[in-house]
């Protein structure tokens, strides 16, 4: 076990208006990992209109539909010196919706927004939709061989202009594929996959977890406890992988 000192703080942005995905199980399960390990984790939350109070130790951004990207995008443009002053150093998890907001445009047909710009990437919509469970593989500096990723998808965004993707989807309901998913930099992990991703791929919120006690200046090492939530998640993702391709065909 480690000293938590003062402890990890996690700020999730907009969890009304992002987070409709199930997007509080990914904090959730961070703050377990952590405290099971023995770093205190606190959870705070940004509104629109409320302050922005002193740099966390991540940033986690959630899901949600166009209407949700409309009704915080003043407030984020607002606070986009800081978030980009933040994420020189704090790590970000963004997904869905909150990915689109930190790329450079969001365009919808007619429409253009300014995002953040906190990765180069444009955020598309209006393309084909695609819902299913599939799988992706995630390359990891140090490492020979990829990370397995389990997740679901329900969107119709593509990104485009992105330096560097964060997974390869290699397989969803139409079979085996080879495409870019997400984006990812020195500090910020975006993904348009859903679930909640955190508990189903514990390997990726320990990633997490550690980068977040490495910002707040404690060693994050998962403790021994979590070996149950290991296992549970592993039963889920072999079920998942096992239909993959058969759960869903199309929506229209």
């Amino acid at each position: 076990m480690t000293d938590g000192g003062a402890g990890v703080r996690i700020l999730q942005l907009y969890p009304d208006e992002l987070g409709v995905t199930g997007d509080a199980g990914n904090v959730a399960v961070l703050r377990t990992r952590l405290e099971r390990s023995g770093i205190r984790a606190t959870v705070d939350v940004h509104r629109p209109g409320g302050p922005l109070q002193g740099e966390p130790d991540i940033v986690v951004i959630g899901n949600g539909p166009l209407s949700a990207i409309r009704r915080v995008h003043a407030d984020a443009l607002a606070n986009r010196h800081v978030l980009a002053e933040w994420a020189q150093r704090v790590p970000f998890f963004a997904v869905g919706a909150g990915l689109e907001l930190l790329c450079s445009r969001i365009e919808d047909g007619s429409e253009q927004w300014d995002g953040l710009g906190l990765v180069s990437a444009t955020a598309h919509r209006g393309r084909p939709r695609r819902v299913g469970y599939v799988i992706a593989e995630v390359s990891r500096a140090g490492e020979s061989a990829s990370r397995v990723l389990t997740g679901f998808e329900d969107q119709a965004t593509e990104l485009s202009e992105v330096e560097r993707p964060f997974a390869t989807i290699v397989r969803d309901v139409t079979g085996q594929v080879s495409r870019p998913d997400g984006v990812r930099t020195s500090t910020i992990t975006g993904t348009l996959l859903q679930g909640p991703l955190l508990p189903l791929n514990p390997w990726l919120a320990d990633e997490l977890a550690s980068a977040a006690a490495s910002h707040a200046g404690v060693a994050y090492h998962p403790d021994a406890s979590l070996a149950d939530l290991d296992e549970l998640a592993e039963r889920a993702t072999e079920r998942m992988r096992a239909h993959v391709s058969s759960v869903f065909t199309t929506i229209r």
